[in-house]
């Protein structure tokens, strides 16, 4: 059965550039649309003490700076996606809220090879493990760029 929607989850950082060919190639392989989000960090309990910065003016500059990063990736892999998704907070809850709304049938995440396989699971991505309604895909990521 072909995968009509997948979701790629992405951290941002240079190894991601893989993940996001094999995402690329798997949706244009199934004619599937491709999601992508990047959950940006919850900075509401950052202590900023006695710096003058404003936390909207800064989660403001975050999200424009994500979304351009993303942007400059699907161009390299000349690739448009249906949708792009920056939410903020928790990951596990930001993930499966974007897999009920895409109606996503395939989440591909990355894990780093410097670290085992099975703690990379019981990490972060842990709870990617019983989102329901899609199958999982974890790619390898290596340390080249």
């Amino acid at each position: 059965m072909p995968y009509r929607n997948i979701l790629v989850a992405l951290e941002l950082n240079h190894r991601e550039k893989p993940l996001l060919k094999r995402a690329v190639e798997l949706a244009e392989c199934h004619q599937a649309g491709l999601h992508i989000i990047h959950v940006e960090p919850d900075l509401s309990g950052v202590y900023m003490g006695s710096l003058s910065l404003d936390l909207r003016q800064l989660k403001n500059k975050l999200r424009l700076e994500s979304g351009h990063e993303i942007m400059q990736m699907l161009k390299e892999e000349q690739r448009n996606a249906s949708s792009v998704s920056l939410p903020h907070g928790d990951v596990r809850q930001a993930v499966q809220q974007a897999v009920e709304e895409k109606q996503a049938d395939l989440l591909i995440c990355g894990r780093q090879l410097e670290r085992p396989f099975l703690g990379h699971l019981f990490a972060h991505s842990t709870g990617f493990l019983d989102i329901n309604g899609c199958d999982l895909l974890v790619i390898k990521l290596s340390d080249k760029a």
